[in-house]
């Protein structure tokens, strides 16, 4: 479910990058939805993909047709017992998406973390799509990593927040600020009343 989100985003903004007319983003720009804040990253030349009260989404273009995806959104949580329990019942939502062929699993990782005062599940994970748009819409195997929290909201834990940090970008290609761009961004996340 949480994977699936981001990456159906990604492909909306790759796939409509070169139409998109959203006004680029100040660095530093607040960016929020209910009950969370961030600031928009320093990095890059950032548009708005989608913005509601529930969700928000940034996009960038990288070097040799790559782009990058930032996501915010909320969801209904159970009550858990445990933070092993909400450990559980993250990594089955994450696998439950379903497989459509275009993505190939290549590695994954979930454990328990705490983001700025919040109970989160930290992932990351790197995948394959085998039939990524690019130029003039063509197709070509490209590696999305992602790297991204689901957290139990710490002021109404009805409330799930994932954020996501995702690269899209040619096999062999390194990106090592990748991990530093991401957890600067998640450093400016602050949680707020609902």
């Amino acid at each position: 479910m949480f994977k699936l989100a981001i990456i159906i985003t990604s492909l909306l903004f790759v796939s409509s990058c070169a139409a998109a007319t959203s006004a680029k983003l100040n660095s530093s720009t607040p960016v929020s939805i209910y009950g969370v804040t961030s600031l928009s990253p320093k990095n890059g030349s950032w548009s708005v993909i989608t913005s509601t009260g529930y969700q928000v989404a940034l996009g960038t273009k990288v070097a040799d047709n790559g782009s990058g995806v930032i996501n915010m959104s909320l969801y209904q949580l159970p009550e858990f017992l445990s933070d092993e329990e909400f450990l559980s019942h993250v990594i089955k939502q994450r696998a439950s998406s379903p497989d459509i062929g275009r993505f190939e699993l290549k590695e994954n990782t979930e454990e328990l973390a705490s983001l700025n005062g919040a109970t989160c599940v930290k992932h990351r994970t790197i995948s394959q799509d085998n039939n990524a748009k690019i130029d003039g819409n063509k197709s070509a195997v490209m590696q999305i990593e992602y790297i991204g929290y689901n957290c139990i909201h710490p002021f109404k834990k009805s409330v799930g927040v994932h954020t996501e940090y995702s690269l899209r970008h040619f096999q062999g290609k390194e990106y090592p600020e990748l991990n530093k761009n991401a957890e600067e961004f998640f450093s400016n996340i602050k949680f707020k009343e609902l």
